[in-house]
């Protein structure tokens, strides 16, 4: 896990600006690699500077409403080209899970334009962003004699130069891993491994149905109380790289997690199969979770793995195998189901180790957790 994605837990979900949090981070790395700067603005057509003497990065820097503007203008990102006595002025405005803002493209058009004029400079750009496809047309402005350019991207396009100018740089290289996290990672080529995946989606997704369905699924209701159905598995695959059965506790602050972990990049890791069992430390629920983890932990016999729990970060104990160890058995399903189903029976006596602890399960749809 990247070092930005372990401090993004410790906000509360509903006053994380994912947005300004990323938007800090990669102004800080691209004022750290002018070189990156400049390759990156290059190659969306920001500029058609071969070097530049100084790069002037800064973020949310304010610009005053011009006469018919209802409000300032901050822009995500500015960047400051200088070569000689000309120079370079380039607005970035990021957008990864919210959208334009009314005008909000014009105002930053209008000012560009008002800065060509007043400042004398060579070039002004506008570039858009985004992590989704998003719409975005040039801002229509009725001037003949000013020529915007107007530039659309994606992060994953960012993130491929990113990674060919890591220089030994620690930020960037937690940048790509926090990117990687955050689905802004994605390539523009299809690999052969990821044509033989979309072949066969179907036929493993009815795999791994049929191994958390049935047996598992009533027997963590049984021991749990309450457990997502499987149709949610795709929103958890989506938004966090694993496919699972789920019941959290206490608003969220406590989870049992039944299922498959994919990796993140790296096709070389191993999917795992398990059970893990989460909680948020900075709560008193939390606390009290992993005192059982610990004691639970002391006594023999116990596989489950600790390695996660700092009492900082989200912490977990967790029971994961590779997949590629129930591959010897003729029937993979059984093998599967019979590796669940013993983890399960360890919940249950978890369960009945620590009685005070909240379990008294919440519908999928009543609470939000941020991982």
């Amino acid at each position: 896990m990247s070092l930005f994605q372990q401090l993004r837990r410790l906000y509360r979900p509903d006053k994380f600006q994912f947005e300004d949090f990323h938007t800090e981070i990669v102004a800080q790395v691209l004022k750290n690699s002018p070189a990156l700067t400049l390759a990156w603005l290059r190659s969306i057509k920001a500029t058609s500077l071969d070097e530049a003497d100084h790069i002037k990065v800064s973020t949310q820097e304010t610009f005053q409403p011009l006469a018919h503007h209802p409000t300032a203008s901050r822009p995500d990102i500015t960047i400051r080209l200088f070569v000689g006595t000309k120079a370079e002025l380039i607005f970035i405005e990021s957008k990864q899970s919210s959208t334009q803002g009314f005008d909000q493209l014009l105002r930053y058009a209008e000012h560009l334009r008002s800065a060509q004029q007043n400042e004398k400079l060579k070039r002004v750009s506008l570039v858009f962003i985004t992590r989704d496809y998003e719409v975005a047309e040039s801002p229509p402005l009725d001037d003949l004699q000013f020529q915007l350019n107007f530039q659309r991207t994606r992060w994953f396009e960012f993130y491929s130069h990113l990674k060919a100018h890591l220089n030994g740089d620690g930020l960037a290289k937690e940048l790509k891993l926090f990117m990687e996290e955050n689905r802004m990672s994605l390539g523009n080529r299809f690999r052969s491994t990821d044509l033989v995946a979309l072949e066969n989606f179907r036929s493993a997704k009815a795999l791994m149905n049929e191994t958390l369905e049935g047996e598992i699924s009533v027997a963590a209701r049984s021991i749990l109380g309450k457990v997502s159905p499987i149709k949610k598995g795709l929103d958890q695959l989506n938004e966090y790289g694993r496919y699972v059965l789920f019941t959290y506790f206490d608003q969220g602050n406590f989870e049992c997690l039944i299922g498959y972990w994919f990796p993140n990049e790296n096709p070389d890791e191993p999917v795992s199969v398990g059970v893990i069992l989460g909680c948020n430390p900075s709560t008193d629920t939390g606390r009290n979770v992993i005192e059982a983890f610990r004691n639970w932990t002391k006594q023999p016999d116990r596989s489950w793995a600790t390695e996660k729990i700092d009492d900082q970060d989200w912490s977990e104990f967790r029971n994961l195998k590779s997949i590629q160890t129930f591959m010897a058995p003729a029937d993979h399903v059984k093998a599967i189901k019979n590796h669940l189903l013993q983890l399960l029976e360890e919940v249950r006596e978890f369960k009945a180790a620590f009685p005070n602890l909240p379990w008294g399960a919440r519908s999928v749809d009543d609470v939000t957790v941020d991982q």
